[in-house]
């Protein structure tokens, strides 16, 4: 499946409808609800608080995460209306809302079945472009995380075909969520087509989730090994999250006006390898003791150094918190970070490195055990992480062969970030695809694009190499 910036990829032209969630009365009959709410989910809050404060605007545009699935039929208005219906119902994060306070924060809910969709038709459109700018336009401004809802649905309906959008601000969900939704949603809209009950097992709620996250994490102190292993990371590298350094610093700096007036950062996708090809770099890695992952670490690693960043290479990844079996396929934001620094010095073997690579890996796991949000409280000092290197592997995911053959699609907001890189690589069966968004203007976005180009040849060099036969 790709994960790519909305702009990226054309939605063929049809009838555009957006489907626009409500509740009656507004908040007047939602209730208070004591659970607490994530430090994911808090620190985003507020850094859009302080962004409407410094702009005068919400500032959703730039942290949304959507879905495009393609349905090879006729659309049918009740069936696309019954579907979404129930998919709100059976995530509780689509019914909760959380409302900054001077005293805290305070969270509201909904039951199941009080949520109703307001279907808004917005044109016919014969070309994909308008519909494009149309579409990502009501998504910035449906998405912004201060208000309810801060996420929306979209159909494009042709004669014989439609597509299925939906977008919705990162501190509801994340980007397995959406590759599960694909097969939910797909799911839900057949099953009522058909008139019959879904086959889908039942989910966790995100909003349970972080109460009981936030429970554990409070209780952490500076002597828990997680906290130690960022202390350890950030005081080898002067108490700061890491950078992608190839460029000039002074020029990368990041302020608030620079993100506002700049142009929205570059982005690119690339299918890296096909199955055979990647099924023959994992081999190298396996070999050396490592997995995939530890290899596409070792690769920018290497191309990294050659760039000129030095022998160490850091920067940070995500991790997902899907531990328990009622979280594996709920909708929210299971994810937390671990820092990643890897020497390549002394050794020009790529077997080595990767080695170093799964150490490295191994060693800073433990750091995602506690939200970076209490990391720094507990420190004093961390900040934001704005070089950030993601992996997925989709493979196992319900429907990924469908989805990734172009039946389904991650989506992506602009960012306007003038220091921010991150960089995901995707196992899809079909290959490995990488996605990246970076500075559009600067050093920057030289020494980036060079660097992913650099990064892109070694990993196909090494598999090109590699004496492994293909799996089957």
């Amino acid at each position: 499946m790709k994960f790519i910036q909305m702009m990226d990829q054309p939605v063929a032209p049809g009838g555009l409808v957006e489907w626009s969630p409500s509740t009656v009365g507004g908040f007047a009959h939602w209730e208070n609800d004591s659970r607490s709410t994530s430090h994911n989910h808090e620190v985003h809050l507020r850094a859009a608080l302080e962004h409407r404060w410094k702009t005068g605007r919400e500032g959703g545009r730039e942290s949304w995460l959507g879905l495009a699935i393609e349905f090879d039929e006729p659309m049918s208005v009740p069936a696309i209306r019954t579907a979404l219906t129930r998919w709100i119902d059976r995530h509780e994060v689509l019914r909760s809302h959380v409302v900054v306070k001077h005293a805290g924060l305070q969270r509201l809910t909904t039951p199941p079945g009080s949520v109703r969709l307001k279907m808004g038709r917005v044109g016919w459109y014969a070309e994909a472009g308008p519909l494009l700018d149309q579409l990502a336009g009501s998504f910035d401004r449906a998405t912004a995380p201060l208000q309810w809802p801060a996420y929306l649905f979209a159909t494009v309906a042709r004669e014989r075909t439609f597509t299925l959008l939906f977008a919705g601000d990162h501190s509801l969900l994340d980007g397995y969520s959406l590759i599960l939704a694909q097969h939910e949603l797909t799911e839900l809209y057949h099953a009522a087509r058909e008139r019959r009950e879904p086959q889908l097992t039942p989910v966790g709620s995100y909003v349970d989730f972080s109460a009981q996250e936030r429970r554990s994490a409070d209780l952490v102190d500076a002597d828990h090994p997680a906290v130690r292993a960022w202390a350890d990371y950030l005081d080898a590298n002067d108490h700061h999250m890491p950078r992608f350094d190839l460029a000039d610093p002074v020029e990368s700096e990041s302020t608030v006006s620079a993100v506002d007036s700049g142009p929205p950062q570059s982005s690119v996708t690339v299918e890296l390898l096909d199955d055979d090809a990647a099924n023959r770099f994992t081999a190298v890695c396996r070999a050396a003791g490592g997995s995939l992952f530890a290899g596409i670490v070792a690769a920018l690693a290497v191309a990294y150094r050659e760039r000129g960043g030095g022998d160490v290479f850091r920067c940070i990844t995500p991790r997902h918190t899907r531990t328990e079996g009622p979280w594996l396929g709920a909708l929210g934001w299971f994810v937390s970070v671990t820092p990643v620094a890897v020497d390549s010095s002394g050794t020009g073997s790529f077997t080595a490195i990767v080695e170093r690579a799964t150490r490295a890996l191994r060693t800073t796991r433990v750091a995602a055990d506690v939200p970076l949000l209490r990391v720094t409280e507990l420190l004093g000092y961390g900040g934001a992480p704005s070089f950030v290197v993601s992996f997925i592997d989709t493979r196992h995911a319900p429907d990924a062969g469908a989805a990734d053959a172009g039946g389904a699609r991650v989506l992506r907001s602009h960012n306007y970030s003038s220091d921010e890189v991150y960089i995901w690589v995707n196992r899809t069966p079909s290959g490995v695809r990488i996605s990246a968004r970076f500075p559009a203007t600067g050093p920057m976005h030289a020494e980036v694009s060079a660097f992913l180009v650099r990064f892109s040849e070694i990993v196909r060099a090494v598999g090109d190499r590699s004496t492994f036969a293909p799996t089957t």
